[in-house]
């Protein structure tokens, strides 16, 4: 009974292969995205307030996803 021995058996591990990252990098930073839609945002709040520019924060947001940013 008491002559049983254990052995570890080691598997070796599995991993993945990384996949091609489906995100698009960004390739600048963030403060030199989107110049255009951010100025038009950023003039547009000055003036009249972040509820009156609802559609150009959108735009602006939008231009950075599509430059890669997760925003």
């Amino acid at each position: 009974m008491g002559n049983t021995t254990s052995s570890t058996q080691s598997f070796p591990e599995t991993t993945q292969p990384s996949l091609p990252s489906l995100k698009q990098e960004p390739k600048c930073k963030p403060c030199c995205a989107c110049p255009d839609t951010r100025q038009i945002r950023d003039e547009c709040v000055i003036l009249n307030g972040e509820e009156q520019c609802t559609d150009l924060i959108k735009a602006h947001q939008d231009c950075m996803r599509s430059m890669g940013f997760n925003i």
